[in-house]
């Protein structure tokens, strides 16, 4: 009798080399022994492998649950194969007794450098720097190690903000609080509170605030030059009509105890970066590594980030940077849970780790 059941092969995705043009059977039932690729021992299933030609050489992560719906490649669905998000096991535990805790290099802010240039960030508002009703403080830039992303924070005061241009990068914003407008070449949209916002490169933007807000914006690829016209150019690009993603619980993706929403992403024309807000319970989740090079803001919660050998406290308005390929643990130490915003290069699924 025909089965067209799969058993799982892993529990997490395979990382694989593939080269350009060469043509891959990735195993679909998880009875082979040559994991992640068909071996032939799909034979008296109703399964098959499915086959691909990589468009370019690069590494990818196959799926190893197959649960996946992206077959052949990971889509996180190996997060909810149980009820309970993959949490640190006792060894893992025991190996990091004695990881070193790192303090902030200006005592309550500056950063805590941890494992492979990863670091917690707690802002110092005193370096920011203003124009007009608008500061601007970096977070995250190349002189930290960033290959792709650059992260800065904006307070906007009460008012109309000087317009602000990137013209190589798209800019992804996240309004942390307050609330008021994001006006993008004359076109306004309305913002609250853990809202999103896409503006493509070449797009001039200002703030339209009823009340001080601060937003997060992640500058991808990383745009190391800022103009600030008189007026913008009104070259509004109409492919991308939605330009705001406001958090909505109904559109949250479960990870087994863990959510996820994403709010820019390539729904609407991200096809950079991939802005995120997330939910996370006290726990400790096992280590575990990503593809993508990503910033973090912890909104709220306390916890600590833990990387091979090192370990640094996290608390609301703290700022992670993770290089891609990084091993870490995120720790959640808060009754309550914690809530974050993550935004990554390149753009995908937050689900997706290995």
């Amino acid at each position: 009798m025909k089965t067209d059941d799969s058993v799982i092969a892993k529990a997490k995705p395979f990382l694989v080399s593939v080269e350009k043009g060469r043509k891959y059977a990735w195993c679909a039932c998880g009875r082979s022994q040559k994991q992640p690729f068909c071996d032939g021992s799909h034979s008296g299933t109703t399964l098959k492998p499915v086959l691909f030609k990589a468009e370019i050489t690069e590494d990818v992560l196959l799926c190893g649950c197959k649960k996946t719906k992206a077959g052949p490649f990971c889509d996180g669905a190996h997060n909810s194969l149980q009820d309970v998000y993959e949490e640190a096991p006792d060894e893992e535990i025991a190996s990091m007794q004695n990881a070193q805790t790192i303090p902030r290099n200006k005592g309550d802010v500056g950063k805590a450098m941890l494992d492979g240039g990863a670091y917690v960030l707690t802002p110092d508002l005193a370096d920011a720097n203003r124009n007009g009703t608008l500061s601007e403080l970096s977070l995250i830039t190349h002189l930290d190690g960033a290959k792709f992303l650059s992260f800065f924070q904006l307070s906007a005061g009460a008012g109309q903000s000087p317009w602000r241009l990137h013209k190589n990068g798209d800019s992804i914003l996240f309004v942390v609080s307050g609330k008021g407008a994001v006006n993008i070449e004359g076109e306004k949209f309305d913002v609250t509170s853990e809202t999103g916002i896409f503006v493509r490169k070449g797009e001039a933007f200002r703030f339209e605030a009823a009340e001080e807000m601060c937003a997060m914006m992640a500058v991808c690829p990383e745009s190391k030059e800022v103009s600030w016209p008189d007026q913008p150019s009104g070259r509004f690009d109409r492919e991308t009509l939605i330009r705001s993603v406001a958090v909505d619980d109904t559109k949250a993706n479960a990870m087994a105890d863990r959510f996820y929403q994403v709010l820019v992403g390539e729904e609407i024309g991200s096809t950079e970066v991939t802005q995120f807000i997330g939910g996370v319970p006290k726990s400790r989740a096992a280590f575990h590594r990503h593809l993508y090079e990503e910033a973090i803001v912890i909104l709220s919660g306390v916890g600590v980030m833990w990387t091979e050998t090192r370990r640094a406290p996290v608390k609301p308005g703290d700022v992670i940077f993770l290089p891609a390929r990084q091993r870490h643990s995120l720790e959640c130490m808060s009754g309550e849970g914690m809530r974050l915003m993550g935004a990554f290069y390149p753009a995908g699924s937050p689900a997706i780790n290995y």
